[in-house]
């Protein structure tokens, strides 16, 4: 089971942004495999701090990208992945303690998460960066 499909729709148009993006869509859909096969929490635990750390790592590109090149909503994106991150820890956190997260929640998170983002933050940010490389 896929909850992210990759494709054209959700390439940004900037390369390493793109190939990150992949790289979480993968990562996402591991963890519904996961949650699919009922492989336990060690696993959705390892998955979800992958999930967290190559956000992290992405995040700090694109706002390493954003100040470069003087991105006229810089705070407002920073403000986003924080948030993001946020949610994506406390997502964590309530499977470390065990708190039942509906298979709702479960399946429209990376699509908030990371679909949404992309469409509406990502690709708006890589066609400023291509407008002024």
């Amino acid at each position: 089971m896929d909850w992210v499909s990759w494709d054209n729709t959700l390439k940004a148009g900037h390369a390493k942004m793109d190939a990150d993006h992949n790289r979480l869509a993968e990562l996402f859909n591991l963890l519904a495999d996961a949650v699919e096969k009922g492989k336990g929490r060690d696993c959705y635990d390892s998955l979800l701090d992958d999930i967290i750390q190559h956000a992290q790592t992405h995040f700090g590109l694109e706002e390493q990208l954003m100040a470069e090149h003087h991105y006229p909503k810089l705070k407002q994106h920073k403000a986003e992945h924080a948030m993001l991150i946020s949610q994506a820890r406390n997502y964590r956190a309530a499977f470390d303690v065990g708190d039942m997260v509906p298979p709702v929640a479960v399946a429209h998170f990376p699509e908030v998460w990371l679909v949404f983002h992309i469409l509406f933050s990502d690709k708006p940010l890589a066609d400023f960066l291509a407008r002024t490389a």
